[in-house]
């Protein structure tokens, strides 16, 4: 049986590309937020705040962990509108090394060294043959409205060491699942969608000498907001969280959001009270419509797996992987 309780941010040029570290996000909570309010976590050591902007504006918001020079979370909102094509290149925040430069730069031949930006966060050259990919946690996927919102996702500050086959496998698919999803039903008027993803460090695992931590877990929460809908649309919220593994032939937990991350957050969501007293923990404005959805989701894929799920599901998962490991061994 697996357990997993509680585990659960430019250019071009440097003219036009900006990003800022926000203590607190004071400059983008309002932006990123359910609720204007940043989740709490514990043990955050070595926290830096990081409002991600791309000339005038900004795209989503990130907390640092500059001792293990990957992100303890990135947090955003989902549109829905999809354009252009996947934007490569990568880049690095000089704000963690001279916060007097609140300018973006991307990565080159010039400054591909430890030396120059990696005092506090991770560079290129900490990947390059580290037999791990560059992972997003705030997807390129759910930032489509315009070619600069997918760019702003390259920067170092919103990748941590990811298992390849975990990254462009099952995680993909997740991500994917959960846009369908909130597409479905998170697309009434009204309705806001926040996103957080974060990791879960590993406790002695890194890349490039200890520099890099590889997280042992990735995860994301998710709050369909109807607090701005009207009649009984307002009622039609709903959150959930996820969460997998970094490894090969990984698994996506899925979980209500009250039994999520429970000892490493004490809160992920703000409470809302409402104009008539009544008070919303969590985002769970609809704790059935959340069930349902939960339910649907771990229905799509045998790798989808309810945090307290049934016999028959953990033996089928144990048969799956079985074959997964048996099938890589004859390649």
């Amino acid at each position: 049986m697996i357990h997993i309780f509680g585990f659960v941010v430019i250019i071009l040029s440097f003219n036009f590309v900006k990003s800022e570290v926000s203590p607190n996000f004071t400059r983008c909570k309002d932006r990123f937020f359910y609720q204007n309010t940043a989740p709490t976590l514990k043990g955050l050591v070595g926290s830096t705040q990081i409002c991600q902007r791309l000339g005038n504006q900004y795209y989503y918001a990130t907390e640092y962990d500059t001792t293990n020079r990957i992100p303890y979370y990135s947090a955003n909102t989902l549109s829905f509108d999809r354009r252009g094509r996947r934007i490569g290149g990568w880049f690095v925040e000089p704000q963690l090394s001279n916060e007097n430069d609140p300018s973006m730069v991307d990565i080159s031949m010039a400054n591909n060294d430890i030396a120059t930006f990696g005092i506090r966060q991770a560079v290129n050259v900490d990947y390059t043959r580290s037999g791990y990919d560059r992972g997003h946690l705030n997807p390129q996927l759910y930032n489509c409205e315009t070619e600069d919102s997918r760019k702003a996702t390259n920067s170092l500050t919103n990748i941590a060491p990811q298992v390849s086959s975990f990254n462009q496998g099952i995680w993909n698919v997740f991500e994917t699942t959960l846009y369908n999803i909130s597409k479905k039903y998170c697309n009434f008027v009204g309705a806001r969608r926040y996103f957080i993803t974060g990791v879960l460090p590993s406790k002695n695992q890194f890349i490039s000498n200890e520099r890099v931590n590889i997280p042992s877990h990735y995860w994301t929460a998710v709050c369909c907001d109807s607090s701005s809908a009207k009649g009984d649309l307002r009622k039609e919220g709903w959150s959930a969280g996820f969460i997998g593994e970094n490894k090969a032939n990984s698994s996506v937990f899925i979980y209500t959001i009250q039994n999520f991350l429970q000892t490493t957050s004490s809160t992920l969501f703000a409470d809302f009270t409402d104009q008539n007293g009544n008070t919303v923990k969590n985002c769970l404005f609809n704790p059935t419509k959340a069930d349902n959805i939960i339910n649907e989701i771990a229905n799509t894929d045998n790798r989808f797996i309810k945090g307290k799920t049934s016999m028959f599901r953990r033996v089928c998962k144990l048969i799956y992987d079985g074959v997964c490991y048996i099938l890589g061994l004859f390649g």
